[in-house]
């Protein structure tokens, strides 16, 4: 079986703080999740304003996943770590069951 190879670049704001978190964040999710897969760029567009503007990104951090195609989009600070790997089709396991529900009868 062929792996894909997946293009992601993260835009953030600096090299302090936040934006090393969650550089950090996301390394460890596509370490954990494509292991060998996968090409990243860090951009900080602090450096160079008009690359938040050529890719209309209003906020930061921000990741686009240019391949596999179609291209995606991700917004935040990757807290959710989950809900990205599930967002960028990252996710190499079946989804978490939910726990502890209580069903209602009426």
């Amino acid at each position: 079986m062929v792996k894909r190879l997946y293009v992601i670049r993260l835009y953030v704001a600096g090299n302090k703080g936040r934006s090393l978190g969650v550089v950090e964040n996301l390394k460890k999710l596509l370490d954990k999740e494509m292991p060998g897969q996968y090409s990243l760029k860090v951009v900080d567009v602090s450096r160079n304003p008009a690359l938040a503007r050529e890719h209309d990104l209003l906020a930061l951090p921000a990741i686009i996943r240019t391949l596999p195609t179609p291209v995606q989009k991700y917004v935040g600070n990757l807290s959710d770590e989950r809900g990205v790997a599930v967002g960028f089709n990252l996710a190499t396991d079946k989804p978490r069951t939910v726990k502890n529900v209580k069903t209602v009868r009426r």
